[in-house]
Parts: structure tokens; sequence; C-alpha cells
């Protein structure tokens, strides 16, 4: 895995071994961003299920100013921890150490909002609408933020929801992504 433009267009990516992680391809982040714009001109970044960390660091490679990554498992962790490293992106990498719930209550308590939210739980989970409603209750998104869901195809069906805008889904062989927007008032 790999960044794929920016300022470290091209950067290898360390990933948990084994099967029990399944990172967005490629060709699927490719796609997520020419919806979303390809580069930004800052904003503040959620991954609530953190992984290697590979989403919000091509956001930020894309011009993105601060990631908050959300990750609980210990192995995860140290991947995260490794490719923030590796980066040289520390100062703008804040990692969570905890369950997404926990991550909420504490970026609420904080007085967050995000540009841009990455929701890619582990299939097992089938979390996305519950967390897609936390994060509206809470307040914790910008005027035109972008909240992109991966999620196993069929566990999760992409519909408009009061204040978001669903822009776009994509279906791949096992996999979804859908990409909603913040709606303005």
């Amino acid at each position: 895995m790999r960044i794929i433009t920016g300022k470290n267009k091209g950067r290898r990516l360390v990933t948990l071994p084994g099967l029990h992680t399944r990172p967005m391809m490629d060709r699927m982040k490719e796609s997520v961003f020419n919806i979303i714009g390809p580069f930004f001109s800052g904003g503040i970044v959620l991954d609530l299920f953190g992984g290697s960390g590979a989403l919000s660091l091509e956001a930020l490679s894309r011009g993105c100013d601060v990631s908050y990554i959300v990750e609980m498992g210990k192995a995860a962790i140290k991947v995260i921890e490794t490719n923030v490293k590796n980066l040289g992106e520390e100062d703008r990498v804040k990692i969570f150490k905890c369950d997404y719930k926990i991550a909420i209550n504490k970026l609420k308590n904080d007085n967050l909002k995000f540009d841009l939210v990455f929701l890619d739980p582990p299939y097992k989970l089938n979390v996305i609408a519950p967390v897609i409603n936390a994060l509206l209750d809470n307040d914790l998104l910008n005027p035109d933020a972008y909240i992109i869901c991966h999620y196993r195809k069929y566990d999760y069906l992409p519909h408009e929801i009061a204040g978001l805008a669903l822009l776009k889904t994509y279906g791949y062989s096992l996999s979804e992504v859908s990409i909603y927007q913040k709606q303005t008032k």
C-alpha cells in the first residue's frame, strides 16, 4: 500500500499482516478523492477505525492540516505509529487508543469539528449507521464536511440522512464505499 498523491506521493505504508484487516484499495481511494477533491487547502480529518492510518495519511498528503486517528487494536496502533513516523507527520497526527464511542465523547468534550471523516470499521461491527448518527447528534461536523463509509456489500444500505446528502456509492467485489456531505443551511 502506498500514498497515491500529494507531498508524500509514492511513499510505502506498513500494513497489518494477515486477513484481519482489509485496507481500502488504491483504486477505491482514488475514486473517493476524485469526488471529494484531489487536494485540500487545510481541514481536520477524523479516522474512527484507523487500521494502518492510510486514509488519514493520504488526506494529509493532499493538504489537510491535522488528523485524529482512533484505533483500539494494539498491533494496528503500532502500524499507525510506524507509518506516521516514516512520513514525518508526528506533529499533524493525534492517535486515540480507545473505542470509537469513547473517542466521540472526548472529541465532543474538546469541541472539535471535522471536515473529513473516514468510517472503515471492521465488517463484523456493522456500525456505520449508528456512528453517522453519533457524529450528527454530537455536532462533530463542519459545514460541507464529508463522511466516507467503507463496508461489506449489503451490510449497510446507503440512503439520504437528514442533514447529509448522499453524493455517490461505489460497488466493488465484496465491499461498497458511500460518500456523504453535510448540507449547509
